[in-house]
């Protein structure tokens, strides 16, 4: 209940405000007397606690229908149960009272059993509204707080992706004998898809292509710290610090360095590669990462690759290297699985037959235009602001001179 409702007793006659002010006063009230409907304002403006007015109707200058008309119009925070006492008693007079604002209607003379009941109930539904403001300033502070957390989540969440965009290499680049091109478009911010290309110390070119399991914080943290581990000390032979390592014999030590268990299931997949310094022969080791696609010169496209698990499932697993062997201008594509997973809004996914199509019809175009087909082809079948899944794309075109 409210503390002790302060009641403003508005009445041009002196007989009748003292009568009543003293009625209340019995029943526990405190009370602020007013003669008139312009003293009644001045009271309200000047007297904050106020919460409840029982006014008479007929008054010289402001009626008791306008004072109610003129209260509703107070810039006050809170509701103030105004009750209008009048001996009319048509149905047009409840009617005109209900619309100037008022919350109840009260018959002279005044019964005060009845006036104590209905004052009970406007002290119940002064309390509720009560608790309803608390709530609600409750609610708007948690709310507040709530805005500003998911802000700095967001500012949080936009530097950890201008931190993971940074580790990676320009969208198009010339290594050794061949030709990179990459995009990547995450589902959110930040990704759990990385690559990277890189030239050896002998003139090889060394890449990876990775998608940690999962979304959000907890698969770019991962991601990230795969970038920093596959460097070029982690393609080289720790012996000469030269020579090129077989990729199958980097993605297993990766297997042994990330195993899940009961308290940590992260996984991912990849392939990781090694293209020799002539652009002609590429070993790459696939790990659970969709078949790659080579496109040759002349010729079909065609999948490559053996499958592989996942790196971080199992601890026996064991890794093979294929080896590819390319033309000048065979170009190979890697992908992470948001491309061929990627949902129309039937649910049908767009599937690898559909991305040989696209890579068909596009052959004959630079590496950069082909991906960008690819990104509308993609956005054109989901049909959606953004993707459910990470979304990238790294393709290399074999630049190796003609062997005559």
């Amino acid at each position: 209940m409210l503390r002790k409702l302060r009641v403003l007793c508005v009445d041009d006659s002196p007989c009748m405000r003292d009568m009543l002010a003293t009625s209340l006063v019995r029943l526990g009230y405190e009370v602020v007397a007013a003669g008139d409907g312009a003293e009644a304002l001045a009271a309200l403006r000047a007297d904050p606690s106020i919460s409840l007015v029982i006014s008479d109707w007929m008054m010289p200058g402001i009626t008791g229908v306008e004072l109610c008309k003129r209260i509703r119009d107070l810039p006050r925070p809170n509701h103030i149960h105004v009750m209008l006492l009048t001996a009319r008693q048509g149905q047009e007079n409840f009617l005109e009272a209900m619309a100037a604002g008022a919350d109840d209607f009260l018959n002279k003379p005044v019964d005060m059993p009845t006036l104590a009941a209905r004052l009970r109930v406007a002290e119940r539904i002064l309390t509720l509204q009560q608790r309803m403001q608390r709530n609600n300033t409750l609610l708007a502070q948690a709310n507040q707080k709530l805005r500003t957390a998911y802000r700095r989540l967001q500012e949080d969440m936009e530097a950890a992706a201008r931190a993971q965009r940074s580790l990676l290499p320009k969208p198009s680049m010339t290594l050794g004998a061949a030709h990179f091109l990459s995009s990547l478009t995450p589902s959110i911010e930040i990704s759990g898809d990385v690559y990277n290309y890189q030239e050896l110390p002998d003139g090889s070119v060394g890449f990876y292509v990775l998608d940690v399991a999962g979304h959000g914080a907890r698969a770019a943290l991962l991601s990230v710290m795969l970038c920093r581990l596959l460097t070029v000390e982690a393609f080289v032979s720790k012996e000469d610090g030269i020579t090129p390592r077989p990729p199958h014999a980097i993605v297993a030590d990766l297997n042994r360095q990330f195993q899940c268990d009961d308290n940590v299931t992260d996984y991912f997949t990849m392939i990781c590669g090694v293209l020799d310094r002539d652009g002609r022969t590429m070993r790459i080791c696939q790990a659970g990462h969709p078949h790659p696609v080579v496109l040759p010169a002349r010729g079909k496209p065609r999948v490559v690759g053996t499958g592989g698990f996942p790196v971080g499932l199992f601890e026996e697993a064991d890794y093979a290297s294929i080896e590819i062997s390319l033309a000048p201008g065979d170009r190979v594509f890697f992908y992470s699985d948001g491309v061929t997973e990627c949902a129309s809004p039937d649910g049908s996914l767009y599937g690898v037959e559909r991305l040989l199509q696209v890579l068909e019809l596009t052959r004959s175009a630079p590496l950069d235009r082909m991906v960008a087909t690819l990104q509308a082809e993609l956005r054109g079948w989901h049909q959606r602001d953004s993707f459910d899944d990470d979304i990238s794309v790294v393709a290399c075109e074999s630049i190796a001179t003609e062997v005559c």
